[in-house]
C-alpha cells in the first residue's frame, strides 16, 4: 500500500501555476523602468521642442508638462490586465518615488545656493 485511492469526490484542487511571480513586477517596474521613464522622458521631450523652436518660451513650457505628465500617462494601460497589473502598479510607483526624490534634491540645492557664504 504505497498509494493511498483517489477519494470518492475526485482529485484535490490545485490552483494553476501562475508563472512569473507578480513581485517581480512590482520591484522591476519600480526600480528600474519607472525611474528611467522619469529621467528620461523629460530629457527626451525638451530636445525634441528645443529642436523644433529655437526662442519661443511656450515650446519649453509644452516640454516641461508633456515630460512630467508623460511618465504617468504610459503605465496606465498596463493596469487594465491583470496579467500586467504589478508593473504598471511599480512604474507609477517608481515615477513618483523618483520625481519627490529628484524634487527634493533640487530643493536642497536651491536652498544652499540661495544661503550667503562667509
Amino acid at each position: 500500500m504505497s498509494q493511498f485511492p483517489d477519494p470518492p469526490y475526485g482529485a484535490p484542487y490545485r490552483p494553476p501555476d501562475q508563472g512569473v511571480s507578480p513581485w517581480l513586477g512590482y520591484l522591476i517596474g519600480s526600480l528600474v523602468v519607472g525611474p528611467i521613464l522619469a529621467i528620461g522622458i523629460p530629457f527626451l521631450s525638451l530636445a525634441v521642442f528645443a529642436s523644433t523652436a529655437y526662442d519661443d518660451d511656450s515650446a519649453f513650457t509644452v516640454a516641461a508638462i508633456v515630460g512630467l505628465v508623460l511618465p504617468f500617462l504610459l503605465p496606465i494601460p498596463l493596469l487594465f490586465k491583470k496579467a500586467t497589473r504589478p508593473w504598471g502598479v511599480g512604474i507609477l510607483i517608481g515615477v513618483a518615488v523618483t520625481l519627490i526624490v529628484l524634487g527634493g534634491l533640487c530643493a536642497g540645492f536651491i536652498y544652499l545656493l540661495s544661503q550667503e557664504s562667509y
